[in-house]
């Protein structure tokens, strides 16, 4: 086992002292609350002994520290009561596991200003609180060491197990410490009567070896070395030399430097150090460790029972502790169980159990590690702390179902709002598909709770059925604004087919027009061709007679040669000018011909426009036959699209009157479960009403009972006082109760200056049976 923390600070406190001014014991506040803070296990070592023989030099070694604990170097004592280290020492066992050693400065026994009961009252509060019971003591064990312990013998009288038990040494042996007798300023060999080496643990046994003899002074000497040895069955024994020679220096031993000190003196604090860390295991309490908190309590009730007058009893003293760890340990468990509580839990029922169970098993692990005590005491407390966590948890179960089905309502009259905006705004099935899609993928995600799908289905059976309405009645409106439209196209249609006709018939008049004008035209063009046919016949038959002329002139010039040469002028001259004429004849009946070609080329055009618009009024008249088809099919599709719809709007307005009649027949079988859930919880309520009835008039009877018993113990106690008063002889009962001793239903004696005081003592029976009966009511 190794130290883990530094015990250079820190200072002394009061655990327990004594007020001379009350006679009572007072706890230490301070004390107790560095204690309740040790939740690990606990080691106490308490050193004891006789005033002024060094007690406080052991533990300030034990600290490692000078000036710790006080070192006196006068008579007086130093320490009254008990004092504690306000540090406790961290410390690691062989499994790894934590504990701390709180250690315990005693005041010393046998002082001058003590009495035999406060000397023992002390010896037993170390005794019970210790782990560890260090008595020290200068030199050897001999007979008067012995008797200083004879106070061990007188434990049994100050300390008991049970209530109803006698005190013996083999009930107390259970709940003692380890013991180590400490020998200072040992200067004996330690051998036997054969000259063998012994150790000091041997030397501690040989001296607890029952003395032969008889008579009163052996039993009692035998009877000391029985009770250290049935009390104290794990003890051990320890030396220590004279730390130095110089008198004057032991004084203030506690601040002389190591080096200083005898080496053999050195070696055996080292190994008392270490004997005692060793020894010094976490206190235990029958089966249970003891935590801080626990010893903080398990003090209070001995110096409660001890300023009682009464005799500390452990098992008491122990369920009182139990009672109240347990009590803390449950208060802890709800702390644990709300700070383990995620309040940022889904709001579902599974989701609730769920973290509820998870806390549970949180505040569990928290009651089990700060519990202690009997499985019906840690039963009662565990019942409470489970009850407190189910009501917490129920509120917070009906908070967060409240927030959920608010956020649900939330949700529905939004989706509600935006669904009757988007029907109001254009209607679109498409767009009305949406808003419900959108709607439904925020509910999922936000909306929790038991009632989150059957508010929604709720939701959408009342809204689909006006959103089915809705959607039918626009597309109704909006199909017979269709065939309306339909109807004005069609009409439409037909007026353009009536204008295309009469198109078509101006156009084909046109046409016939045009035809005949290219008929005329072709008989025109026909009549110039005939006319340009006989020209060129006029002109070949002139070309002929040309020729003709022409062989007549070559007649004639044959013939002139013979004439005379001016027959032959003249005849040169006729000729030139008959040629010119012809000439002139040929260009005139060319350009007549060229005149003609040009009127026939204005005819041919005349007869290709003629054309070409005859084409273009074919073209017109075909789109509008097929306008007219297309108007046609269009009437067709929309008179089928009528039809369809019809017959949708009657299957819908069917199935839609089909469902409303089940939805209402459900709601009528609804309505009549809830009667008679109704009717059955009137009855309930009838018959709670009944038993809160009954129970008033029991609590009158149990009230009347315990006022006639309060009655009557009045009565008991105003006739013991007038017993008290008058028995006069009661001189060996006021001796006994002086001894501390007061008896059963007698008089308590405390002596003054001016003689005896008799205060009468109750019944504790009589006081029982009040009790009982109090608790009973």
């Amino acid at each position: 086992m190794e130290s883990t923390s530094s015990n250079q600070q820190g200072e002394a406190l009061e655990l327990i002292t004594y007020n001379v001014e009350t006679g009572k014991f007072h706890v230490g506040q301070r004390a107790l609350a560095i204690l309740r803070d040790i939740r690990t296990p606990l080691s106490v070592v308490a050193v004891c002994g006789r005033a002024r023989q060094g007690k406080s030099f052991i533990l300030n070694q034990l600290l490692q520290v000078t000036g710790g604990f006080q070192i006196g170097s006068t008579t007086r004592p130093c320490t009254k009561g008990l004092w504690m280290w306000s540090t406790p020492q961290k410390r690691v066992d062989e499994d790894g596991k934590e504990y701390h050693i709180v250690l315990l400065d005693t005041e010393g026994i046998d002082a001058y200003d003590q009495t035999a009961q406060y000397s023992t009252q002390i010896f037993s509060l170390a005794v019970l609180l210790s782990s560890l019971f260090v008595y020290n003591q200068m030199g050897g064990i001999d007979e008067a060491a012995l008797d200083r312990l004879s106070l061990v013998t007188e434990m049994t009288k100050h300390i008991k197990v049970r209530t109803n038990s006698k005190g013996t040494d083999r009930e107390l042996r259970e709940f003692t410490p380890s013991f180590l007798w400490l020998l200072r300023d040992f200067y004996l060999r330690l051998e036997d009567e054969h000259g063998r080496t012994v150790t000091p643990n041997d030397y501690l046994e040989t001296a607890l070896m029952p003395v032969g003899g008889l008579g009163a002074a052996v039993e009692a000497k035998n009877a000391i070395r029985t009770s250290i040895k049935g009390l104290f069955p794990d003890r051990d024994c320890a030396t220590l030399v004279r730390p130095m020679h110089d008198e004057l220096a032991l004084v203030t031993l506690d601040h002389i430097q190591p080096e200083q000190l005898r080496p053999e003196f050195r070696d055996g604090v080292a190994s008392l150090l270490k004997l005692i860390l060793q020894k010094a295991q976490p206190k235990h309490l029958g089966t249970y460790v003891l935590s801080g908190p626990v010893l903080a309590g398990l003090t209070e009730a001995y110096v409660q029972a001890i300023n009682d007058g009464a005799v500390p009893t452990i098992a008491t003293a122990w369920q009182g502790v139990a009672e109240q760890e347990c009590r803390r340990a449950a208060d802890v468990a709800e702390a644990a169980y709300a700070a383990a509580f995620d309040e940022g839990v889904v709001p579902e029922e599974a989701a609730l159990d769920e973290e509820h169970a998870r806390c549970l098993s949180v505040a569990a692990a928290a009651f089990e590690d700060a519990a202690v005590g009997e499985e019906r005491i840690r039963a009662a407390h565990k019942a409470k702390y489970m009850e407190g966590c189910a009501a917490r948890f129920a509120q917070v179960r009906a908070r967060k179902l409240a927030e959920a089905a608010a956020t649900v309502n939330e949700l529905l009259l939004k989706a509600s709002t935006l669904v009757s905006s988007a029907l109001a705004t254009d209607g679109d099935p498409q767009h009305v598909q949406e808003v419900l899609g959108q709607f439904l993928d925020q509910y999922v995600r936000l909306a929790a709770g038991p009632l989150k799908w059957v508010k929604l289905v709720e939701f959408l059976k009342a809204t689909y059925p006006r959103i089915v309405n809705e959607m039918l009645g626009r597309q109704e409106a909006q199909a017979r604004s269709d065939v309306k439209r339909l109807a004005e196209e069609l009409a439409l249609a037909h007026k353009q087919i009536s204008s295309s006709r009469s198109k078509a018939d101006k156009a084909e008049a046109e046409l016939a027009d045009s035809t005949a004008a290219v008929g005329e035209l072709k008989r025109r063009v026909k009549e110039q061709a005939h006319e340009l046919a006989a020209y060129k016949v006029d002109n070949e038959n002139k070309a002929g007679k040309v020729s003709a002329l022409e062989a007549q002139v070559r007649e004639l010039q044959l013939v002139g040669e013979k004439r005379l040469l001016s027959v032959q002028q003249e005849a040169d001259a006729a000729a030139r000018q008959a040629r010119v004429a012809h000439e002139q004849e040929v260009t005139a009946l060319q350009s007549k011909l060229a005149g003609e070609q040009r009127r026939v080329s204005e005819l041919a055009a005349e007869l290709a426009e003629s054309e070409g618009r005859l084409a273009g009024l074919s073209g017109q008249l075909g789109v509008s036959q097929a306008e007219g088809s297309e108007y046609l099919a269009k009437y067709s599709s929309a008179k089928s699209e009528v039809a369809g719809l019809s017959r949708q709007l009657e299957e819908c307005a069917k199935s839609e009157v089909a469902g409303l009649s089940r939805q209402l027949e459900e709601a009528r079988v609804q309505l009549a479960a809830l009667q008679v859930q109704k009717q059955l919880a009137e009855r309930q309520r009838d018959e709670a009403e009944a038993a809160v009835a009954e129970l008033e008039a029991q609590l009158e009877e149990i009230g009347a009972e315990i006022a006639d018993h309060m009655a009557e113990a009045e009565a008991e106690q105003q006739r013991a006082k007038s017993m008290t008063s008058a028995s006069g002889g009661a001189g060996a009962a006021a001796g006994s109760l002086a001894a501390g001793s007061p008896s059963r239903g007698g008089s308590v004696s405390k002596t003054g200056a001016g003689g005896n005081l008799l205060l009468p003592c109750y019944s504790s029976e009589g006081q029982q049976d009040g009790e009982d009966l109090i608790k009973a009511a």
